[in-house]
């Protein structure tokens, strides 16, 4: 290794001493101490400087007892570097280059235990350790010199006891130009971290593991990482869904695909379903189901992923995996990012929940499933649009945000789109025209105790409707009561048909029609439970948009969706 020239002549006058002190006994083992500083700032998902200081002689014996080896370092999950920097060129570059630095620091060492050779250095990016699978290297490098060896930055592993993040691993060397020496401390300052974006009440910690050259046995410290202004964070994710039929049969290829702005916070908890009729599940599919994920399972999809911190898209395989009662599907991404994202499936209700997401912020996440034989949906094009269902929850688990998305079938015929046939006028109780939501109102939201009612009609010569699901976005959704000892639905009353049966699925309410009818009016009350925030915006007198949306379905058995917006 080599070091400045100003120090090149006192590590050589020492050698011949430092072979006589190292020679009269074993040393003792260290003792460490951990500390942060956070004054750049601790606001969640900000880029900003963190200093670290690790000391390994905090008894102050000297000669130094021993010097450090292994140094691991596990930052919580969150707290990210960013590998874009110098154009993401710093991953594939072996030599230093400054253009990659991403900190600064003071290593302090002993020289024969007893003259102090501090050294300023920065830290480099650098490509990953040969056969590593690592994200990256970090260097440390001493004006144009690197000390020591290279050390790997991995990305932890779903399912990792400490979350999935970033550990960095030094190897510190224990000579300097053929003489012993003992660092003592490495007071750095890394730049440009990004913060995680959750607040929990008990702080996560930066965790330090060290070893030494004369005890292997390790010591872990740790210090806690502040982090506020979670709240303040904006969140508004954007779901969209399209849909290829394929030409020789029924099975469709279908893509979702989620973005978000840079600056929101990433998505803990995602859920996507498809409550009309427009698709079915493909039963053929399930000869691809995997138990555990190998080289034999065939894969059901791919998904793609965009990060502002990694210079290129992240990709995976889609697996189905579980069991044919409880399948699931698993996203599995390769090193660098050891990931594995798994979502629960129910097929009776074409529905797919994520939940415990990394907190890793990406602006696009695209899941596409396959089409062709063994593709996982199919569809009668009767009709050739319908609607999805997304929500999604932050990482902080304080906003969440449902929204109702539209697609169209590409492949089915025009006249499939809403049931409605271009070739001539619809015959009576044929097929259905649009709906239409007229006359609503909403109401008592100051007192918590929200009241709506709308109409449903059916134009003429229209087929009757069977059956209506409702959505209200945001702020009000639907909840059940205590009747007896069941929890049931109650608060929902019509006036020109009856109700056969309610429930509430995929946060919808679902209302069956004992007798099909062309229009009737509803009314729902304690069905609803408004947010606090709904009802402290109600309670200033403040202006609130909300959405309504409705799917119909006739006797048919065909749907279409009505939206409405209603302004308070």
């Amino acid at each position: 290794m080599s070091v400045k020239k100003g120090r090149s002549a006192l590590v050589g006058a020492l050698v011949v001493l430092a072979t006589a002190v190292f020679a009269q006994g074993a040393q003792a083992s260290l003792t460490s101490s951990l500390t942060l500083d956070q004054s750049a700032g601790t606001q969640a998902g900000a880029t900003q400087n963190l200093g670290m200081d690790v000391q390994f002689n905090t008894a102050g014996t000297y000669p130094v007892p021993d010097s450090p080896e292994d140094l691991t370092i596990v930052l919580p999950p969150g707290l990210l570097a960013n590998s874009t920097i110098n154009g993401g060129k710093c991953l594939t570059e072996t030599t230093l280059d400054d253009n990659c630095q991403v900190g600064t620091g003071t290593v302090t060492a002993y020289a024969a235990g007893l003259v102090q050779v501090p050294t300023d250095v920065t830290f480099d990016l650098v490509a990953p350790p040969a056969g590593t699978g690592d994200l990256a290297g970090l260097a440390v490098n001493d004006d144009g010199t690197q000390i020591g060896s290279t050390a790997g930055i991995a990305v932890r592993p779903s399912g990792d006891p400490n979350g999935v993040g970033l550990t960095i691993n030094f190897v510190l060397p224990n000579t300097l130009d053929g003489a012993p020496i003992d660092i003592t401390e490495i007071n750095s300052t890394f730049d440009g971290l990004r913060y995680p974006t959750t607040c929990p009440s008990t702080a996560a910690k930066v965790q330090v593991s060290v070893d030494s050259y004369s005890d292997s046995t390790a010591q872990s410290l740790s210090a806690p990482l502040s982090v506020t202004g979670c709240s303040s964070l904006p969140y508004a994710p954007k779901a969209s869904v399209s849909a290829v039929k394929d030409p020789g049969d029924r099975v469709v290829a279908l893509t979702a695909t989620v973005t978000q702005a840079a600056d929101e916070s990433p998505t803990k908890n995602l859920s996507l379903s498809f409550p009309d009729a427009t698709l079915g599940v493909n039963l053929a599919a399930i000869k691809l189901l995997c138990v555990t994920v190998s080289s034999s399972c065939t894969p059901v999809g791919t998904a793609t992923a965009t990060s502002l911190l990694y210079p290129t898209a992240l990709t995976a395989n889609a697996y189905l995996t579980g069991t044919a009662l409880g399948p699931e599907l698993e996203l599995v991404f390769p090193p660098p990012f050891p990931l594995k994202l798994i979502g629960t499936v129910a097929l009776t209700t074409k529905n797919a929940v994520f939940t415990g997401l990394p907190d890793i912020p990406l602006t696009n996440l695209r899941l596409v499933l396959n089409g062709g034989a063994d593709g996982m949906f199919l569809t009668n094009c009767n009709p050739g649009n319908g609607v999805a269902d997304a929500s999604s929850t932050n990482q902080n688990g304080d906003k969440t945000v449902s929204a109702t998305v539209d697609y169209s079938i590409s492949g089915c015929p025009a006249s499939s789109y809403n049931g409605v046939t271009t070739k001539s006028a619809p015959a009576p109780n044929a097929v259905p025209t649009l709906s239409a939501i007229t006359s609503p109102s909403l109401a008592a939201l100051k007192a918590g105790k929200a009241s709506l009612s709308f109409k449903v009609s059916e134009k003429k010569n229209s087929a009757k409707l069977t059956q209506v699901s409702v959505k209200l976005t945001p702020g009000i959704s639907f909840i059940k009561h205590k009747v007896g000892k069941k929890m049931k639905v109650t608060g929902v009353s019509l006036t020109g048909a009856k109700i056969r049966s309610l429930a509430i699925s995929h946060g919808r309410l679902v209302i069956k029609l004992k007798k099909a009818s062309t229009s009737f009016h509803v009314k729902l009350t304690s069905v609803l439970h408004e947010d606090g925030a709904l009802i402290a915006d109600a309670a200033k007198g403040k202006k609130a948009t909300l959405h309504l949306s409705l799917i119909a379905r006739n006797t048919r058995n065909k749907s279409h969706t009505i939206k409405k917006t209603i302004t308070l």
